[in-house]
């Protein structure tokens, strides 16, 4: 390598020119541009007297003395007077004929053959990255098969992708390449790298001989398709985003794309939206490849094409490409804000302390959070001179912004949706992220733009600083997030399990031997339905489909096949006669997706039919032979065994007596009849759909008689739809399940004709209050106000009989309601008219009777039975008793047994304190105690740990007496009986909404008292157990604490009702049920 002295030597021996460009030439306002002499440095003078030139990595041009002017229409170099060869150059200038005029496109291409070297850099050796290297041959040798799917390239940030493109456009010559990217600026970025061929020529891996390309940038809409044509075929390469296309015409843009042989899409994951795959479409018969960092989509679907190549992040890191990430979560329950921007400005100043040129980014998630955040950075770092970026400004206001950074006026810049994707700044290398990102896919491409690694020793690690308050929505960006994180291990997982996840997709179309070239697989989006045959041996023969149905009637051939996967395919035409009249000349033409998928190993065969209709046992027969038998009759509804609490949603019903009235469906209150019918012996079931808790998750599976098995998901992938009928295949096959025992376990929902006798245990809220907390509905009652979520319903246990009675209270006010039944319905009214609360949105505000009699509350009553929907669900079974040694009595020495609550004075007569006690004296200890006791609580007391099995999370209920002493007060049981069975509702989804209404009422509650709620742990340990939450198993048990309660006393109604209680538990979320009590 040349040293330090030898270069400082050539600078001064040699002459630096400028760029000299070609004369730019417009179409309809849209630039193409040809780089002919890009900046560089000349040593010596070449050639022989008379035919002088000079040369360096980037082409070679005449020359001549200024003495002998060269006649020519090239570009040409004039030398000083006297000028020879071997003379150092140190002075010249560029002589250009007016106008200078590019070169043709076709020309370009010539000058690209044999001009690039294949050649793996080494230290010392200029050359491709092993990225660039392996991607390079994995295209070009996909190309030579001729293939069209889509091929994607997966490189992490800072590998080289854009340099790849470069490189491809030398090897394989495209008549025309169109690259699409997301945004203005990397179109400007990308075009601009294309016009100088990036680096490749500066190191030799592109020769001196190789002509810079002719570039166009589409900025605005073409006029004509004519003039859409000539700056076509003007171009080399079209860099363009798919709204600058799309803002033509339909004829503009087919003219556009007719010319273009080849697509390049930078930032692929962005093919989900459909002016991206619009574009995409129109090179079915083309070449395309697909560069991404993060090879997914966020709404969860296959990114679609082969996964040609993927670099992996891991190697990334050990190659130097991606750099070492220091992060910092920030948590402050006074002001979380405030403290991110002081511990990040802190690390810039240390950074520059130590010589590195590093700048601060500040990611917030609005334009009104941007100047919600800016004061803190003014206040504490005004030396930096703090600025504003986002979409909503002026262009020219945006590059003040961009200059101030790049100059280092700047070093702090406030970020809405700016410089992300494409964004080059090697000094960006510190992040403040006040609102994260809730994705996977787009925190991957907002770290990279800190990742990047760069040449020289003015750039050091990253460091981002991370505010932790909110959950984040995607659930794998726990583990990133999470405290004490070592984001170089997490991110080379997520990153790894992300690409894996969408190569095993990619790997099964791949093995489709044979695809029809007129729907492409990827477009296939089957409904979750099937019917199901056990075929007479382990053998099929899916080209027998072809002759089933006949080439004529097959609108695709060949048929998909992978036999690998045992997954075939066909679409059929189908025409008949119009329904609508008796004409001969026209016809109905309709299209059926048929997918049969052959599970070798269990002999079973799916076939899925995109009408939902028909049973297609000729089309089992064609494929298996004679002996195929198809799961019919109730074996079917084996499908639904593993299904707790199930509730059918509608039943079909024959009636085998009543010719006029032979098949009725049955829905809501009506399913009891068709079970009631059935079960005397008139009826039998055709199909049933249910729902229920499976796991403690809602889930919904219907079945019909004949064999029909579906949901009402649609599948993402053919892959998705076989990994489902393998779930139905175990099930079906499974000869341990009872049939009698399935029908037997459905609640059968009850109409609701008068008031059900029997105490109100619970009322709850419908379950999208918790989960759409962002609505922010809130209660005003005497201008006070509470988040609704917040307000607790308190039952009226005194009446078994009249109107249901609950209290809705805060911290602030309490007001009565009631329900009563009234034309097979609940209807609610405020107890006194007088006394009504409201219900206040952001646009709307109307009275919570009103808001109730729309949304309705969910009530659970004694013995197990629940009112939702105005329906009533009353379980059949028999359930176990309580057992009287299952309740566990407790020494209450000290303890006032009518005092509940311990309050912020942890006061220690207090029943709450008693509980606290007996969980910090667990011979286990628990991770977290935290008092949580207040309106709209989620349990007086929460304690979690992990242990071997999981996620333990002890829910306990206290309750205080409603009698000095301890004895055999039902009533002692009803409200904390209730409180107990409002438990469910945090283990209905995942544990997102716990963990975010916990952390939201601990912050609150410490800053409306003053006092840590926290009795063990802190709010860092209750992060971490929420992070590492999406990893573990779940297992909630639920604790009544009422020292009311006498062990030896209690009655046969107190424990039936205890039994009630544990039997809900157990049913839908498996929870287990503690009693503690006096003895």
């Amino acid at each position: 390598m040349m040293s330090a002295e030898d270069t400082d030597k050539k600078i001064q021996s040699s002459w630096q020119c400028t760029n000299v460009w070609a004369k730019p030439e417009q179409f309809d306002g849209n630039v193409v541009r040809q780089l002919i002499v890009p900046e560089g440095r000349f040593t010596h003078v070449q050639g022989i007297m008379g035919s002088l030139e000079i040369s360096n990595e980037y082409g070679r041009w005449p020359a001549a003395p200024g003495e002998s002017p060269l006649a020519t229409e090239q570009v040409w170099a004039r030398l000083v007077v006297g000028s020879k060869p071997g003379d150092q150059l140190q002075r010249a200038e560029w002589v250009k004929p007016i106008p200078l005029k590019r070169l043709s496109p076709k020309d370009v291409l010539a000058s690209y053959r044999r001009a690039i070297s294949f050649t793996d850099g080494t230290e010392g050796v200029p050359g491709l990255r092993p990225p660039q290297l392996g991607a390079m041959h994995a295209v070009l040798g996909y190309w030579t098969t001729n293939r069209t799917t889509p091929a994607t390239v997966v490189m992490p940030t800072g590998t080289g992708k854009t340099e790849t493109m470069l490189a491809l456009l030398v090897a394989a010559r495209p008549l025309c390449l169109l690259v699409l990217v997301p945004s203005d600026a990397l179109r400007t970025q990308v075009a601009a790298k294309f016009e100088t061929l990036g680096v490749l020529q500066k190191l030799g891996i592109v020769s001196s001989s190789a002509l810079r390309p002719v570039v166009g940038q589409i900025q605005h809409r073409f006029t004509t398709a004519s003039a859409a044509e000539d700056f076509a075929n003007a171009c080399n390469v079209i860099v363009t985003t798919p709204q600058a296309l799309d803002a033509s015409s339909p004829e503009v843009r087919e003219a556009i794309l007719n010319v273009c042989s080849h697509l390049f899409v930078d930032e692929a994951h962005h093919v989900a939206a459909s002016t991206w795959a619009a574009i995409r479409a129109h090179f079915d018969k083309k070449r395309v490849v697909q560069f991404t960092a993060t090879p997914f989509r966020e709404d969860g679907r296959h990114l679609q094409g082969r996964i040609l190549y993927s670099f992996p992040l891991r190697e990334a890191q050990a190659q130097g490409y991606f750099s070492t990430i220091d992060y910092t979560g920030v948590i402050d329950f006074v002001d979380v804000d405030k403290t991110l921007a002081e511990q990040s400005v802190a690390r810039l100043r240390d950074d520059l302390a130590s010589g590195f040129d590093h700048v601060l980014m500040v990611r917030v998630s609005g334009i009104p959070r941007a100047r919600e955040i800016k004061p803190y950075y003014d206040a504490i770092a005004a030396d930096m001179q703090p600025v504003i970026i986002n979409s909503q400004m002026a262009k020219g206001q945006q590059r003040e912004a961009l200059g101030a950074l790049r100059n280092r006026q700047s070093r702090i810049i406030i970020c809405v949706n700016m410089l992300g994707e494409g964004f080059d700044l090697p000094a960006l290398k510190i992040a403040a992220v006040h609102d994260p990102q809730k994705s996977l896919g787009v925190t991957l491409q907002f770290i990279g733009r800190f990742a990047r690694t760069s040449v020289g020793e003015e750039y050091g690690g990253a460091s981002v600083f991370v505010a932790r308050k909110d959950f984040e929505v995607d659930k794998r960006l726990r583990g990133l997030y999470a405290e004490d994180s070592d984001w170089n291990v997490v991110l080379r997982n997520l990153s790894e399990e992300a690409v894996e996840e969408q190569q095993e997709v990619s790997d099964f179309e791949e093995g489709f031997t044979s695809l029809p070239e007129e729907v492409a697989l990827r477009s296939l989006l089957p409904k979750m339905s099937t019917v199901a045959y056990r075929a007479p041996r382990n053998e099929w023969e899916p080209q027998n489909i072809v002759e089933f149905f006949g080439e004529a009637q097959l609108l695709t051939v060949p048929i998909g096949l992978n036999a690998e996967a045992g997954v075939a395919w066909c679409v059929v035409e189908s025409k008949t006669d119009v329904r609508w009249g008796e004409l001969k000349t026209i016809e109905e033409v309709t299209y059926a997706l048929y997918i049969l998928y052959f599970d070798r190993n269990n002999r079973m065969l799916y076939i899925n039919n995109s009408t939902n209709d028909g049973v297609f046992e000729d089309l089992a027969v064609a494929v298996l032979g004679e002996g195929a038998s198809r799961f019919t009759g109730s074996t079917v509804y084996r499908v639904m065994a593993d299904i707790e609490r199930l509730v059918p949603t509608n039943v079909g019903v024959l009636d085998a007596h009543d010719r006029f009235r032979r098949f009725s469906m049955h829905v809501g209150s009506d399913v009891t009849a068709s079970f009631s019918q059935a079960e005397a012996g008139t009826k039998s079931q055709t199909n049933i759909s249910g729902s229920g808790f499976r796991d403690g998750d809602r889930v919904s599976i219907s079945a019909s008689l004949k064999g029909r098995i579906w949901s009402h998901e649609t599948a993402r992938s053919l892959k998705h739809w076989r990994d489902w009928c393998d779930s139905v295949g175990s099930k079906l096959l499974d000869d341990t399940i009872s049939i009698d025992k399935v029908i037997g376990q459905f609640i059968l929902p009850e109409p609701i004709k008068e008031r059900p006798e029997g105490v109100l245990l619970a009322a709850e809220w419908p379950w999208e209050v918790h989960t759409r907390r962002a609505e922010n509905i809130r209660l005003v009652y005497q201008d006070k106000s509470c988040e609704m979520a917040y307000a607790d319903l308190l039952p009226n246990t005194d009446s078994t009989t009249g109107p249901f009675r609950f209290t809705v209270s805060t911290d602030a006010w309490k007001v009565g309601y009631e329900a009563s039944v009234e034309k097979g319905g609940l209807v609610y009214s405020a107890a006194n008219p007088d006394e009504e609360v409201m219900v206040v949105r952001a646009r709307s505000e109307t009275t919570l009777s009103a808001w109730l009699n729309s949304a309705g509350l969910l009530l659970t009553l004694n013995d197990d039975r629940i009112i939702e929907g105005n329906l009533l669900y009353r379980p059949t079974w028999e359930k176990e008793p309580f057992d009287r040694s299952a309740l566990r009595p407790l020494s209450w020495d000290g303890i006032s047994l009518n005092v509940e609550s311990q309050t912020e004075h942890r006061r220690q007569d207090s029943i709450q304190f008693k509980a606290i006690s007996e969980l910090k004296d667990d011979p286990v200890p628990w991770d977290i105690i935290l008092d949580d006791d207040g309106s709209g609580e989620i349990a007086d007391v929460v304690a979690m740990r992990i242990d071997e099995s999981g996620l333990a999370i002890r829910l306990v209920h206290c309750k205080y007496s409603h009698g000095e002493a301890p004895g055999a007060r039902v009533a002692d049981l009803y409200e904390v009986c209730g409180q107990a069975q409002k438990s469910v509702m945090w283990r209905r989804s995942d544990l997102t909404p716990f963990f975010s209404t916990l952390l939201d009422r601990a912050n609150k509650k410490q800053k409306r008292t003053g006092v840590s709620p926290f009795e063990v742990g802190d709010v860092r340990k209750l992060y971490e157990l929420r992070d590492r939450a999406v990893l573990l198993r779940p297992q909630l048990d639920i604790v009544i604490v009422q020292p009311g309660l006498s062990a030896s006393r209690a009655t046969t109604q107190q424990l039936d009702l205890l039994a009630s209680t544990r039997e809900y538990l157990n049913t839908t979320i498996k929870a287990p049920l503690a009693v503690w009590c006096s003895s």
